[in-house]
């Protein structure tokens, strides 16, 4: 019982589709329950979308296929958190992930993200989105197509979710 766990989820959707509202304001990173170095992003990001995959599979859903521009937003924002200390999905500098997401190149409609951080393992990250209602309507939502994960220090995890316009 001696971690504290962080998890959070936004849902933005665009192009005529109903808005749901992020968790507004931005908290400071909290202090990781955790010591954890990461030495493989990319197999880690890998991991993290194998899991979303198998959680797909279990309900028909097909796989999200993991794109880098998707990845490279991800990416960004985790090293953005641990560089200024916060954790939220809009930066202290107002960036969203729907902006995100387009600055990479990607052009997305449908654009959900989830984070983590101080979980020992990714699998049990995962797992713990899939028990929240937010998290897992993003990983399961069906018009998804593509993921990007993010990695940074102590399992920070940013998930990002999209369908191309």
């Amino acid at each position: 019982m001696g971690f504290m766990r962080f998890v959070v989820t936004a849902l933005v959707m665009t192009a005529g589709l109903i808005a749901v509202p992020s968790q507004a304001g931005v908290r400071a990173l909290p202090e990781a329950t955790v010591q954890i170095a990461v030495s493989n992003k990319s197999q880690a990001g890998k991991d993290v979308s194998d899991l979303i995959n198998a959680y797909r599979k279990s309900k028909g859903l097909s796989p999200l296929n993991l794109n880098a521009k998707l990845s490279k937003a991800a990416q960004k924002h985790a090293d953005d958190m641990i560089r200024r200390g916060y954790f939220a999905h809009v930066s202290p500098s107002g960036s969203k992930p729907l902006a995100r997401v387009r600055k990479a190149g990607y052009k997305g409609c449908l654009v959900a993200e989830n984070l983590s951080y101080s979980w020992k393992t990714v699998d049990i990250a995962v797992a713990e989105w899939m028990k929240s209602s937010g998290h897992r309507t993003n990983i399961m939502h069906p018009r998804f197509r593509d993921v990007g994960v993010g990695i940074g220090p102590n399992n920070l995890i940013v998930a990002v979710f999209a369908k191309p316009c």
